[in-house]
């Protein structure tokens, strides 16, 4: 039996592969079992794709597909990457018995699924600023108060303080302490720009 023929965008690796071209039939029951039919991942878009039967070995059974954001964490002992996934939030669930729908459903997602941003605060790909992201986390905790934005200001990295110039509770006191002490140009810059923007003028 054949693995089922698919139109593959560029970007995409199969890392598991046992989608046969076949229907759920008696005498295949085989075909329909395991904890997933196909697993695709896309490093440049942060994305994965994953493909299961359920019930397994049921013939009465499903297609059932997930898309699942991942994040990137470097590993020095393996000089490689490891993936993380979002299993307790999937970007999209889709089901359907006919495996021609599914190719189809599968093969546009491949074209189409969007570039998913890691919110962390990274030095480099894979690699966190744990001092950055220590202060992330407590801005989605706690929200922005006086002494973190001043300890952000002295400490923070500049993809840190970028954050802050586009977080929902930015005010015109915040602006203009990074017009005049951001860590950049370019944040300083960017703080300036906005507090010439409605909401933020004097």
């Amino acid at each position: 039996m054949n693995l089922q023929p698919l139109r593959i965008e560029a970007g995409w690796q199969v890392t598991y592969n046992q989608f046969y071209e076949v229907d759920p039939i008696p005498g295949y029951e085989s075909y329909f079992e395991g904890s997933s039919l196909l697993m695709l991942r896309n490093n440049a878009r942060l994305k994965m794709i994953d493909l299961q039967w359920r019930p397994e070995l049921d013939l009465n059974g499903e297609y059932q597909l997930q898309v699942l954001n991942f994040v990137e964490n470097f590993n020095p002992i393996t000089n490689e990457f490891d993936t993380e996934p979002n299993w307790e939030c999937p970007v999209l669930n889709f089901a359907t018995k006919s495996r021609l729908v599914l190719v189809e459903k599968l093969e546009d997602l491949l074209r189409t699924l969007p570039v998913f941003e890691d919110p962390r605060m990274i030095e480099r790909r894979g690699v966190i600023d744990e001092l950055s992201e220590s202060y992330r986390l407590k801005i989605t905790e706690n929200g922005i108060s006086t002494d973190i934005i001043n300890d952000i200001l002295e400490n923070g990295s500049a993809q840190l303080q970028g954050y802050i110039l586009n977080h929902k509770d930015l005010t015109r006191e915040i602006l203009l302490k990074f017009a005049e002490n951001g860590v950049t140009k370019k944040v300083k810059n960017q703080a300036k720009q906005k507090l010439t923007s409605k909401g933020f003028r004097a």
